[in-house]
């Protein structure tokens, strides 16, 4: 089994791998980009060579957003941790870096996986709906008006 911490940030992800006795076995460093992405993706499968990607458990603090998207779409399994829990594990210095961060959350994972909540893909209506919401939206950059109140009526359907 092997234990990928990824870091993430707005601009980049940082992924931190160990194995099943806890060695650090690579770390990547990627832009959150479409081909950022593709590199993370590669990265993981050079890591598992011929073994299922169920081999390789994906720990990160965030249960959504594009690189969630597209762990999922590819079959990794992810599961997500509260980001308090890495602040506990880190030392008493309190020294905080990306590489730091991904290596607490691959060892969490190592550690707690059986007790950790895996996520699920998206079934395919709710996909489908969510690409109907600009992503903008969503977040509540936009002015309420026609198009707002259309949009908050698809947001009542996503939640149901």
């Amino acid at each position: 089994m092997w234990y990928a911490g990824i870091d993430w940030a707005d601009q980049h992800h940082d992924a931190l791998i160990i194995d099943e006795k806890g060695r650090q076995v690579a770390t990547l460093r990627i832009d959150h980009t479409p081909q950022g992405l593709a590199r993370l993706n590669t990265f993981l499968e050079q890591i598992i060579g011929s073994q299922p990607k169920e081999h390789m458990a994906c720990i990160i603090e965030t249960t959504h957003g594009l690189l969630i998207a597209h762990l999922l779409e590819a079959g990794w399994p992810v599961y997500p941790v509260n980001p308090r829990t890495v602040d506990r594990r880190r030392s008493a210095s309190g020294a905080k870096t990306d590489t730091i961060d991904a290596y607490l959350l691959a060892k969490t994972g190592r550690a707690d996986l059986a007790d950790l909540h895996r996520l699920t893909p998206d079934s395919e209506k709710i996909a489908e709906l969510k690409l109907l919401i600009p992503t903008c939206t969503l977040r509540g950059h936009s002015k309420m008006g026609e198009r707002g109140h259309r949009v908050k009526k698809r947001r009542i359907v996503l939640k149901s």
